[in-house]
């Protein structure tokens, strides 16, 4: 292989490069918890896969080996198959980061409509090259039809659009309009390389959009509580279904602080914000990195600590005690104090999101009723 030849491949090695060191700080630093986690690493993985046999296809284009033409056939067999494959597994993607939902994948066959079109128009091009043909040069000629391949892809991309529309109540403007160009885009590409010879750059595009989609979807997709820099509750949802997924055991624990109005009303709602930011540390400090800590709304937290079996309940409330009576960087916050709700889920327990959080918001106000009667008790000795 020529230096000048492989110049036309530099998008594409560029492009797998690029996901290389993705896929690497995915798994690092995992920052996907659910089934999208594996959703999105086989779009990185497949999307590295497809650029290699982009490279090849090209590679050995006019070649004249019986090996050759052989590998011609095969890698533009594979290219066509590929590419509604790679969108349905983005439209997956999508789906799961919307409804959450395995069992509705599935009903779906993961998208691979479109992939059924390609086989069908393949086999058809063994009797008529309606996709594309090869030469006695060994050299790759598109068919009159190839673009209708393209046609039901650009149908998945579409649909894809109107899901995030459908359901923007649940992601941003910003992801929706992210979600429509680097849809789009891969596809506007893949026209204009069908009838401009020579140009490797779809799945190029494509790799960027997949570099985009775990920052916007994964790193800053309403994953952080803006105030308290904890994690938001769509993100603590998305760590419990898959802790569920992965059936391993773990505790939650619901936190609610008392009497936070009356901060607010006595100090203003800056100061509100302030116990609410250095109660996130208190909380951090109390049970580390290595577990979830999330604001879930208002004065409300909730922590999810993987199951050793050893501490109870007792321990963890003492814990969050201990650490509030030492904490001397706000006065303010040992006027608060907090109910609690703890409850440990097994792998053998039938649950979802909802009736975890159904559970332990119950065990909190069930405390927040016993603290409350305490006090009144108390303030009626001191009468």
């Amino acid at each position: 292989m020529t230096i000048e030849k492989l110049y036309m491949y530099d998008n594409n090695l560029y492009a797998f490069l690029l996901l290389g060191i993705l896929l690497f700080v995915v798994i690092k630093k995992k920052d996907i918890y659910d089934y999208s986690r594996k959703l999105f690493y086989s779009m990185i993985i497949f999307n590295m896969v497809v650029l290699l046999v982009e490279i090849l296809a090209w590679a050995f284009d006019g070649i004249v080996s019986p090996a050759a033409v052989f590998a011609n056939y095969l890698f533009n067999i594979l290219l066509i198959l590929f590419e509604p494959v790679m969108a349905a597994l983005w439209l997956s993607y999508v789906d799961y980061k919307i409804y959450g939902s395995m069992s509705r994948l599935k009903k779906r066959i993961y998208y691979l409509h479109a992939s059924l079109f390609a086989i069908a128009l393949l086999l058809i091009n063994i009797f008529e090259p309606i996709a594309f043909t090869i030469d006695d040069d060994n050299v790759y000629h598109r068919g009159s039809l190839l673009w209708l391949s393209l046609v039901f892809v650009l149908g998945l991309v579409l649909y894809t659009i109107v899901l995030s529309i459908k359901n923007r109540k649940q992601i941003s403007d910003k992801m929706i309009a992210f979600i429509a160009v680097f849809a789009l885009l891969p596809v506007l590409v893949s026209f204009i390389q069908l009838f401009v010879y020579g140009i490797i750059l779809t799945w190029a595009v494509v790799a960027l959009g997949v570099v985009f989609a775990y920052y916007l979807l994964e790193i800053s997709g309403n994953s952080v509580d803006y105030l308290t820099k904890l994690q938001s509750r769509k993100k603590i949802e998305e760590i419990i279904r898959g802790l569920i997924e992965r059936n391993q055991d773990f505790v939650a624990i619901m936190v609610d602080l008392e009497y936070f109005k009356r901060i607010n009303d006595k100090y203003g709602h800056k100061a509100g914000d302030e116990v609410l930011v250095h109660f996130s540390k208190v909380l951090n400090k109390a049970f580390g990195k290595q577990n979830y800590i999330s604001r879930i709304g208002g004065d409300e937290f909730l922590i999810v600590l993987r199951n050793n079996g050893v501490e109870t309940a007792e321990d963890y409330k003492k814990k969050i005690k201990t650490e509030l009576r030492n904490y001397k960087d706000l006065e303010v916050l040992q006027e608060v104090n907090f109910s609690f709700g703890y409850k440990t889920f097994t792998e053998s327990s039938k649950i979802t999101v909802d009736i975890i959080f159904d559970e332990v918001d119950t065990l909190m106000y069930q405390d927040k009723s016993r603290n409350k009667n305490l006090k009144r008790r108390a303030t009626d000795e001191i009468e």
